[in-house]
């Protein structure tokens, strides 16, 4: 699990296999547009 990570920025070739390799670390999608997504690390604490 991540810890201590508050904003992080990426740039990626494929935002949808990108969502699904960060659901798989655990964070869960909280937004999704085109070419934007915002993802929670925990989601109960927003």
């Amino acid at each position: 699990m991540i810890k201590g990570l508050y904003e992080v920025h990426f740039q990626v070739a494929s935002l949808d296999r990108s969502i699904a390799f960060y659901e798989k670390l655990g964070l869960t999608l909280a937004w999704k547009t085109e070419g934007i997504a915002f993802m929670w690390i925990e989601p109960e604490k927003s």
